[in-house]
C-alpha cells in the first residue's frame, strides 16, 4: 500500500470458528494485525534474502504466547494437521503445507513429534489453520 509518499506494510491473520455450523452470523473471531509505515531495519530488499521456516514458527510463536495463547503448541498443531492432507487442492492449504513442510534440522523443535504429541498440541491450542475462513478480509 501507498500512502503519503511512504509505503506501509501490513500482515494480517484471521482466525473463525463459526458457533452455529450452519450459520456465520454466530461466530467467535481471533485476528491479529501488524501495520508498519515504513519498512523495519532489518527489512533488506536484496537479491537471495531467505525468510527461514525456524524464524516464522519462532516470529508465530511469539506473536501467540503474547497473546495468551500457546505458541509453540499451535505452531506444532499446524505442522501436525498440515501432515493429514495428503494432496491439498486449495491454494491455501498449498501455501500452508510449504511452510510447515520439514526442510532441514532446524525445525526439530517442532517437527520430532509423535501421535500423542500432536494430539496434546491439538487439546492445548484453540487456533486451527485448517478452521480459517479463506472469506475475512476480502
Amino acid at each position: 500500500n501507498r500512502y503519503n509518499d511512504s509505503y506501509v506494510f501490513q500482515l494480517r491473520f484471521n482466525f473463525k470458528a463459526n458457533m452455529v455450523p450452519w450459520n456465520q452470523i454466530f461466530a467467535q473471531a481471533l485476528g491479529f494485525r501488524i501495520n508498519w509505515d515504513d519498512p523495519p531495519d532489518n527489512f533488506h530488499q536484496y537479491k537471495n534474502h531467505f525468510i527461514h521456516r525456524r524464524t516464522i514458527y519462532n516470529n508465530i510463536e511469539t506473536v501467540l504466547d503474547k497473546n495468551g495463547v500457546n505458541g509453540f503448541h499451535c505452531v506444532r498443531r499446524a505442522i501436525c494437521e498440515m501432515e493429514t492432507i495428503p494432496d491439498p487442492r486449495k491454494i491455501y492449504h498449498k501455501l500452508l503445507k510449504m511452510v510447515f513442510r520439514q526442510q532441514s534440522s532446524a525445525t526439530d523443535k517442532w517437527h520430532n513429534k509423535t501421535s500423542e504429541d500432536c494430539e496434546q498440541s491439538i487439546s492445548l491450542c484453540p487456533i486451527s489453520p485448517l478452521h480459517v475462513s479463506l472469506f475475512t478480509d476480502v
